[in-house]
């Protein structure tokens, strides 16, 4: 037993040591660096230059690593990479966006009685601008100038600037510097002020970074950073500078929880891509006229059951759009045609959840009618949308009969109904051999609701003999082509064959029977009159032939 538990703990033993060991210190100076395993850098370093973590490994980084700019780092699909020290870019690139009613906090401590601070704009202040501050009680405006000076107490009182603006022009801080006692100058980037009401605005990210597998961060620091996550992020508890937005595309998620976001490159922090998964508890953002996060969609196409529907469009995303499009040829319309009418679900620098509640109303007006269909616009990169649409079907035509006169009529049944999903009236011809034919009416209007059939008597004229077959089909409004086949069925209904006569052929056959029957009783009679006659002379002959006889028996009496 002994034996087996201590060729276990040597094969165990074996197996360990076939794993790797990891690397205790980040790399310095130029690199192209490939992590292959499970790797710890637990002693600062820096990255300049590329930093792959293959799939199947994994990175930690305990230390502090410094990046140098334009650097990159990518983590590969089935890779890791763990955050719990920090990874600051070289070179911190940012703007402190002033509000109306900014205001800045200093305190120096207790360096010198006083000094001069320099408040430096972005830009020249335009002479018509209203753009006061204040300081201690003294008010300058900024008018014209691209930079301020305040005699301030440096002897570790607290230094408060208010601003007071009305200007159209966006306008950042870029440094402020306290200069005393001789050459001495100390200057605060925008990332180092603290302020209210107002917000940090990143030109340019240091380094780049790629999540294709997983990245976490837990009580860390990220500074210059553009995160990418195309697969799984979890923050909790960290502090992010100028690393924002964080972009979150479409298949990849990110969780952030009790965490810190200061510093955009644009007016959001995060961006999550159309259905990318965002979890955001407990966490701040940069503020100010800067959001939380976004949810902006790649597009908004509309697919709909034809070509030229009118789309009116209201409440469309971020700035609330009203507009009006129609559908192309192929029944598309895009109702994202700027990036604020992607936006449908944003929370803003105070933290209140915002999210769209715009509405499209799509509408075809025809001679049949109009057929409308309001919906809440899809909050989805595509979305197929129909517009409700009669179908008036022409179901049966009855002939009162097979037989008819040539510039007389025959009688048949019209049965139509209405099997779509919108009240239409429709107008229906009818037509032989694809030409139209005199009917009464000449056109046959129903108006249909939803399941609803009508039967109409009509009267079929034809001026010319033959077999002939009457078809009735509806009328296509101009307007509804391109919704042919949706809205009726396109071969119509056809009677059965109908023998087409002139009256005098149809009147031939019973004058010739009646001929035949008046000859027959005319010889009869004469045969029966000449029967009577043969009778009489035989009747004649024979009673002369009687009386002959009597006279000539009595004469033969008298001689006797």
């Amino acid at each position: 037993m002994r034996q087996a538990l201590i060729a276990t703990i040597i094969l165990l033993a074996a197996t360990f040591s076939a794993i790797p060991l990891t690397a205790a210190t980040a790399p310095s100076g130029d690199s192209e660096e490939t992590i292959s395993s499970a790797t710890t850098w637990d002693e600062d370093g820096t990255i300049n230059g590329t930093l792959l973590i293959e799939s199947g490994s994994s990175l930690t980084i305990n230390s502090n690593v410094s990046v140098s700019t334009g650097s990159s780092i990518t983590v590969e699909e089935g890779a890791t990479l763990n955050l719990n020290g920090d990874l600051v870019g070289a070179e911190l690139d940012s703007l402190l966006r002033l509000q109306s009613d900014s205001s800045l906090m200093f305190n120096l401590g207790d360096v010198a009685e006083s000094g001069t601070m320099r408040l430096q704009f972005d830009h020249q202040i335009m002479a018509e601008a209203q753009f006061d501050i204040t300081v201690d009680g003294i008010t300058i405006d900024a008018g014209e100038q691209e930079f301020v000076d305040f005699t301030v107490p440096l002897n570790g009182s607290d230094i408060i600037v208010d601003f007071s603006t009305f200007y159209s022009v966006i306008t950042h801080i870029e440094s402020v510097s306290f200069a005393h006692s001789g050459d001495t100058v100390v200057n605060y980037s925008p990332q180092d002020i603290s302020y209210e009401r107002a917000s940090l605005f990143w030109i340019s990210s240091s380094f780049s970074i790629d999540i294709l597998g997983s990245f976490t961060m837990d009580t860390a620091t990220l500074d210059g950073a553009d995160l990418n996550c195309v697969g799984q992020c979890s923050i909790a508890g960290s502090q992010l500078t100028g690393s924002a937005p964080i972009n979150i595309q479409t298949d990849g998620t990110l969780t952030i929880t009790d965490s810190n976001i200061a510093g955009s490159r644009t007016d959001e922090d995060i961006v999550a891509h159309d259905t990318a998964g965002l979890t955001y508890t407990s966490s701040t953002g940069t503020g100010g006229d800067t959001d939380a996060w976004i949810r902006l969609l790649s597009e908004r196409i509309i697919q709909t059951n034809g070509e030229g529907i009118k789309v009116d469009q209201t409440g469309i995303g971020y700035a609330n759009y009203t507009r009006y499009d129609e559908t192309n040829e192929t029944g598309i319309v895009s109702i994202g045609s700027s990036e604020f009418s992607r936006i449908v679900e944003w929370m803003d620098g105070d933290g209140q959840v915002f999210a769209e509640t715009g509405e499209l109303t799509l509408t075809v007006t025809s001679g049949w009618g109009t057929f409308s269909t309001t919906i809440a616009a899809p909050h989805t990169a595509y979305a197929e949308v129909n517009v409700s649409l009669p179908y008036i079907s022409i179901d049966d035509i009855d002939m009162e009969d097979n037989f008819a006169s040539v510039n007389e009529s025959i009688g048949f049944m019209l049965t139509v109904s209405n099997k779509g999903g919108s009240e239409a009236t429709a107008n229906i011809r009818c037509y032989v051999d694809g030409e139209d034919v005199d009917t009464a009416p000449s056109t046959v209007t129903v108006t249909l609701l939803p399941g609803e059939v009508s039967e109409t008597p009509v009267s079929w004229y034809s001026y010319e003999d033959g077999l002939k077959v009457i078809t009735c089909k509806a009328l296509i409004p101009d307007i509804l082509e391109s919704f042919t086949e949706q809205i009726t069925n396109v071969e119509g209904a056809s009677s059965q064959e109908v023998s087409w006569t002139y009256k005098d052929e149809v009147a031939d056959a019973p004058l010739l029977i009646y001929g035949i029957v008046v000859a027959t009783i005319l010889v009869g009679l004469w045969f029966f009159t000449r029967n009577t006659d043969d009778g009489e002379v035989e009747h004649d002959v024979e009673e002369k032939q009687y009386v002959e006889d009597i006279e000539e028996i009595t004469t033969e009496s008298d001689e006797v």
